[in-house]
């Protein structure tokens, strides 16, 4: 028992050391794996140099466009500025001697931009169209047996994801090499990436709670998730057709950590950017307190839901 107890305090420490470090941490530019969490952990960024360089050297094509796809702070809007920078040149298409629609028409008709609008507006109609039924009543425990158990269900799958979901925030932001964060484009692909996602989430438990029909409330859940995936899905198909585009982008716009830090201290010269640091600083510090205090909400859900559900 003490062993056990001894136990759960070391991770606890850890824990708080971690969220410390995440508090600290400037979302955008991403300084969180250059200092250790605890006196226990190594700085990968910094101590291994040597390691670092060999890494980049082994890269292949497909993982280059994997850590792409992979990037939170390359979305729709650092897509559609990589077109408008290079991608209007057409040399991929030329080397390739073929004519792609999505390439071309991702320029010419805003694609990247088209995808990102069409989520917002699905996910306010939905948001919308369910709020027109809501009676106003927040515990109004009416719902069946199998109801009660649908809601418990999700919000089981929901705490359990949600854990993922701060991983997914930790992992993605420790890649050897990354899309330079010195433009207001990749602070709106974080927002969008990891801003969204919680909103979904968070959405997709209170249409379930307030939803009175179970093929109503799994039909809803699939399409929030189909909503949440849309830009995603359309970078994937994108690079699918073109993974050379993937490989430009990583060898000629992604940069490594001090490459990142050197065009930081360039852009920090700038008024423009520095008034945008100082308006997102308290945004971003919401998202990850958002992020942190979302397993808590789902396991409120669990019993708040099904009780008044």
């Amino acid at each position: 028992m003490f062993r056990f107890f001894t136990i759960c305090c070391k991770n606890l420490s850890f824990l708080c050391a971690h969220i410390g470090s995440k508090m600290r941490d400037d979302l955008l530019i991403g300084t969180e794996h250059s200092r250790k969490i605890n006196p226990e952990c190594f700085t990968p960024i910094q101590s291994n140099p040597k390691r670092l360089a060999t890494a980049l050297e082994n890269v292949t094509d497909d993982d280059k466009k994997d850590i792409v796809l992979t990037d939170p702070k390359f979305g729709m809007f650092s897509l559609m500025k990589y077109h408008f920078k290079r991608g209007y040149k057409n040399d991929i298409l030329k080397k390739k001697n073929a004519m792609y629609c999505s390439h071309i028409f991702s320029l010419l008709a805003f694609l990247p931009i088209v995808i990102t609008f069409a989520q917002w507006l699905f996910f306010g109609v939905l948001l919308a169209n369910e709020a027109q039924d809501f009676d106003g009543n927040v515990c109004p425990n009416q719902g069946s047996i199998l109801e009660k158990l649908m809601m418990l269900g999700v919000s089981m799958i929901y705490f359990v994801k949600s854990f993922f979901f701060w991983d997914n925030l930790t992992d993605r932001t420790r890649l050897n090499k990354m899309q330079p964060a010195i433009d207001i484009w990749v602070m709106l692909d974080t927002f969008q990436e990891f801003g969204f996602g919680l909103l979904v989430y968070g959405a997709n438990l209170w249409v379930i709670f307030v939803e009175s029909d179970i093929k109503d409330m799994v039909l809803n859940s699939l399409a929030f998730e189909f909503i949440m995936n849309l830009d995603n899905e359309f970078e994937e198909m994108y690079f699918n057709y073109l993974p050379e585009s993937a490989i430009d982008i990583y060898d000629n716009v992604f940069v490594t950590y001090h490459g990142n830090q050197e065009k930081l201290e360039k852009r920090k010269k700038s008024c423009g950017f520095n008034c945008i640091r100082c308006i997102t600083y308290i945004p971003f510090k919401l998202l990850t307190i958002g992020l942190l205090i979302f397993p808590l909400f789902c396991f409120f859900m669990m019993f708040y839901g099904t009780y008044c559900k």
